[in-house]
């Protein structure tokens, strides 16, 4: 009989990690994608013309805590998952050195884009928003924050404490607003 690991190849593993991932960060960008379908505004009337990404706010929340704790679960739900399907991988002792360092660069990288999301939310927390919530991909970077009214100064203020903090370009910046 042939051992598990000899069936299921590092390559697949590494595989099904990767869309495991990618099926996580979809079902929270469709979770979120279809609360903020509820009520949308016009982008350029939130942020006055300005090129900061799409601005969108989402009303008819019943009670936004409720949302902003429900969407940290959902996102520790989804970085443990990541953690865990790293941690497997690396553990899974048939890896070699080159695979290793890749598994351990992943794993950099997830705890520093963990990092920069707790500092850019705590950043945002302590400028004067209700709440914040972000997400941070490589190339993209989506704000939620809870606010009564976002105009074209708080959308700037948004932007440079992400920018502070996080490179990403212009154009991948998404801000959200819950009432």
């Amino acid at each position: 009989m042939k051992r598990l690991n000899l069936i299921i190849g590092k390559k697949q593993l590494a595989v099904a990690g990767l869309t495991v991932l990618l099926g996580a960060a979809v079902a929270v960008n469709f979770a979120v994608s279809n609360s903020a379908k509820k009520d949308i505004t016009e982008p350029a009337a939130a942020v006055s013309g300005t090129n900061y990404g799409e601005a969108q706010l989402v009303s008819d929340t019943a009670d936004s805590d409720a949302y902003f704790a429900q969407a940290r679960i959902d996102k520790q739900a989804s970085r443990d998952e990541a953690a865990e399907v790293l941690a497997s991988m690396y553990q899974g002792g048939d890896l070699t050195a080159d695979e290793l360092n890749m598994v351990a660069d992943d794993a950099l990288q997830l705890s520093a884009l963990i990092e920069s999301e707790n500092t850019i939310e705590s950043m945002l927390k302590a400028q004067g928003f209700a709440d914040a919530l972000c997400y941070l991909s490589d190339n993209t970077a989506n704000i939620i924050v809870k606010t009564d009214g976002l105009d074209a100064a708080g959308a700037a203020k948004i932007k440079s404490t992400l920018l502070s903090e996080y490179q990403v370009s212009s154009d991948g910046i998404t801000i959200v607003e819950v009432r």
